[in-house]
């Protein structure tokens, strides 16, 4: 009888340990837009009024420029950057493996490259799937490393082997592993590779040599968006066609949302839920849409011009849609959340309103235990209530303070353990304790 109380005492002392150092709570960050692909995290043992007193600058390295975003697996974190123009007209990839309490380099693997024709750097997000990590350059070179060590498992190039269309702007969107699949944003409805050996499952049909479309080759950016019908697991793929959806073990098309007229930029993912697909658009004239999906094929249930977005992708909340307006013809972006049953705008919070904002302004998002986390352009981090009756700020602070740097935050912010990632496009990595 002692004994099974000995036990049990040591028990409760150990998980209280386990709770005081946060080790019963951590938290993976393995994908684009964190494990459910939606930009929500479940982590809440986080402090969302932080900010208040600046932030709290853990750490800050730099990393090459572009877009993409860190992905976390326990102790590490995984990212990519580009130098351009090394030697000869030879640009340079990196794909780092840093220490999450430092910042300081686990390992790297460089590769020669061709630099982009826009000088966007990289702009694909690594995928993190058991011992092994999976990139993608804005040219097609596909590499999966051993997570820990850095090796090269094996490589190839999607375009050259695959004969797969490079999108006008390079390849962005970040690929999503299914079960043995890694499934891509290609072509016109995609493509799926074998990730042990990287060969070629499926690929859909190439877009026309000689599309004209205006600043477009086909391709589209965004993510692929996975979801299950009728005990099949499915994929929402974006191109200048419209919004497809396929069968990710074969990729037969299932579906088609043809835009009007054909589309030269999709960015921000789709949101689907209960069978429904959100698409917020590029362009002001073209606005979001809601499709109902319940029957196989979809329906408009509400198409508007109250919210339209660059590249920033949107959230649901309790049954609100939270992002931005702004793009292209509207340089200044605003915040604001939409009933998804109306899409009327619940509220809006214009930044030039709020701060007499005069600069062009990128905003992009995520969510935390009912907050939003919120990165503007030039650094300024916010965290705010996900309510549907107001914007309601709860902290906010520049992750640069008044440091005389380059900005341009276009990539999403990222909370993992406490911690909250900013990137800007010159390759600042600047790591915010947001702990308790």
């Amino acid at each position: 009888m002692k004994s099974r109380i000995l036990v049990c005492v040591l028990v409760i002392v150990v998980l209280g340990i386990c709770t005081q150092y946060g080790i019963a709570d951590e938290f993976d960050w393995p994908r684009w837009r964190g494990p459910n692909g939606d930009g929500i995290s479940m982590e809440a043992d986080w402090d969302p009024e932080a900010l208040h007193r600046g932030p709290k600058i853990l750490w800050k390295v730099n990393v090459g420029m572009g877009h993409s975003n860190v992905v976390i697996k326990g102790k590490y974190l995984y990212t990519m950057g580009h130098e351009g123009l090394i030697s000869d007209k030879v640009s340079e990839d990196t794909v780092y493996c840093l220490k999450v309490k430092n910042g300081k380099t686990a390992w790297q693997y460089s590769y020669s490259c061709i630099s982009g024709k826009w000088g966007m750097g990289t702009q694909v997000t690594p995928v993190i799937d058991g011992s092994y990590v999976y990139t993608l350059s804005i040219q097609g070179d596909f590499f999966c490393f051993n997570a820990k060590k850095g090796m090269v498992q094996w490589k190839n190039n999607i375009v050259e082997d695959y004969d797969v269309q490079i999108p006008l702007y390079e390849f962005a969107g970040s690929p999503v592993i299914e079960g043995d699949l890694i499934i891509l944003t290609a072509n016109t409805s995609g493509i799926a590779l074998n990730k042990n050996t990287g060969e070629m499952v499926w690929v859909s049909e190439k877009p026309p040599e000689n599309l004209r479309l205006p600043y477009s080759t086909g391709p589209h950016y965004a993510t692929p968006v996975l979801y299950e019908y009728e005990g099949k697991r499915c994929a929402v793929i974006t191109s200048y066609v419209g919004v497809h959806s396929v069968e990710v073990e074969t990729g037969k098309l299932l579906w088609s949302y043809k835009w009007e007229p054909f589309r030269a930029v999709q960015a921000a993912d789709p949101l689907i839920f209960n069978n429904k697909v959100f698409i917020t658009q590029y362009f002001k004239h073209n606005g979001s849409v809601l499709l109902d999906i319940g029957g196989g094929e979809p329906k408009v249930l509400w198409k508007n011009l109250n919210m339209h977005s660059e590249f920033s992708s949107p959230l649901m909340i309790d049954g609100y849609i939270y992002g931005v307006r702004g793009g292209p013809e509207r340089r200044l972006y605003s915040y604001l959340c939409l009933d998804v049953e109306t899409g009327e705008v619940m509220w809006e919070e214009d930044l030039r309103t709020r701060e007499k904002q005069v600069r062009p302004n990128q905003v992009s998002l995520m969510a935390a235990d009912g907050k939003l986390i919120i990165l503007e352009d030039d650094g300024t981090l916010r965290i705010a209530e996900a309510s549907p009756s107001s914007y309601k700020e709860i902290s906010s602070g520049n992750v640069f303070g008044d440091e005389r740097k380059s900005r341009s935050f276009w990539t999403h912010p990222v909370l993992c353990n406490s911690k909250i990632y900013c990137r800007n496009r010159a390759g600042d990595l600047v790591c915010v304790d947001v702990s308790k």
